[in-house]
C-alpha cells in the first residue's frame, strides 16, 4: 500500500532530522547563552524575517492565541530580544521589531550558518541542497493550503 511507503519514508526522514540535530548540537552551543525556548527562537527568527509586524499577525501565522503570543513576546521583551514600537496610526497597536540582544541572536545564527556551510554543506552537491529545499517548500505549501 502506498500509505505504508509514505510512513516508512517519513519515519526515516524524521530519524535523519533527529540525527542531524544531535550531530550539530556542538555547532549551535553558542545559542544556549541566549537562554531561549525553542518557541521563543522560532518567533524571534520569524520577527527577524519581517520589517515590522504586530502580535495579531504573529498569532495568525503561528495559529496560536493572542494571549499565548503576548506571553512569548513579554518574555522576549524582558530579555531585550525584541522592542515594541507604538503604531502612530493606531496607538492601541504596537509593531514588534528586534531588540539589541535579538539582533545579536540573529547575527550568531548567521555566523553558525556560515560555519556550517564551510564545514559541511559545501561538501554536498549544490543540486542536492536545492532539491532538498524545493521539497521542503512543497511540503510547506501543502501544509499552508490545508490550513486555509
Amino acid at each position: 500500500m502506498l500509505l505504508n511507503e509514505y510512513r516508512k519514508v517519513v519515519k526515516n526522514m524524521n530519524r535523519m532530522l533527529d540525527e542531524f540535530n544531535v550531530l550539530i548540537t556542538k555547532e549551535v552551543k553558542e545559542l544556549d547563552d541566549f537562554h531561549l525556548t525553542s518557541q521563543q527562537e522560532v518567533v524571534l527568527i520569524y520577527i527577524s524575517s519581517r520589517d515590522r509586524l504586530t502580535a495579531a499577525q504573529i498569532a495568525h501565522e503561528f495559529d496560536i492565541t493572542k494571549s499565548a503570543v503576548s506571553q512569548v513576546l513579554t518574555k522576549l521583551e524582558q530579555q531585550e530580544m525584541i522592542t515594541k514600537i507604538v503604531n502612530q496610526d493606531n496607538r492601541r497597536e504596537s509593531f514588534i521589531v528586534l531588540g539589541e540582544k535579538g539582533k545579536q541572536f540573529i547575527a550568531t545564527l548567521e555566523e553558525i550558518d556560515a560555519q556550517m556551510i564551510e564545514k559541511y554543506y559545501s561538501k554536498i552537491e549544490i543540486e542536492d541542497l536545492v532539491h532538498m529545499t524545493n521539497t521542503m517548500e512543497k511540503i510547506n505549501q501543502v501544509i499552508k493550503k490545508s490550513k486555509q
